[in-house]
């Protein structure tokens, strides 16, 4: 399981950064950003299909994903954060726990 948590991760980073990337000049940075689209989405489908329990590896990275993008959010982009947000990310972090993950 830990090979596709470190799958999951390495593609939620790309992710995050393509999203960071494109945000400058969309029409001159998309041809560049399409490899790293595919590069994260086989990243995702593999951990997806070879995991050995399916929803485990899926919440754990929509909970991975939604986590980083939040962080990333708030300590680069300084966007504005709530108490709501941050029991939102309390939440994800109890569901991963509630997963039992081994």
């Amino acid at each position: 399981m830990f090979i596709y948590v470190v799958a999951v991760t390495l593609a939620a980073f790309i992710q995050i950064w393509t999203i960071y990337f494109l945000r400058g000049n969309f029409l001159k940075t998309f041809l560049f950003a399409v490899p790293l689209i595919l590069i994260f989405q086989f990243l995702f489908l593999w951990s997806y299909s070879n995991a050995p329990k399916f929803i485990t590896i899926w919440f754990l990275t929509t909970a991975l994903t939604n986590s980083l993008a939040f962080l990333t959010g708030y300590f680069l982009w300084k966007e504005q954060t709530s108490v709501w947000n941050l029991v939102g990310i309390a939440l994800i972090v109890l569901g991963v726990f509630f997963l039992r993950i081994k």
